[in-house]
């Protein structure tokens, strides 16, 4: 299980690969209903770290979309 410093990681070697990398370095993760995380992302407009709890009827919806 990655933790969100592992996402931070993750995505600060991309940014630093295409050059919009800058500090202090954000990312968004969605955590499952049992607190793992379900995926993450980072932009250049992130102003914080954001941390999403999805529910149940959030991964319905996903996985009928």
């Amino acid at each position: 299980m990655k933790t969100i410093e592992e996402h931070r990681a993750y995505w600060a070697d991309i940014a630093k690969q295409h050059n919009w990398y800058k500090q202090p370095f954000y990312v968004q993760v969605w955590l499952n209903p049992d607190g793992t995380i379900w995926g993450s992302v980072s932009t250049r407009a992130l102003t914080s770290d954001a941390v999403i709890q999805l529910t149940e009827d959030d991964l319905n919806e996903m996985e009928n979309d």
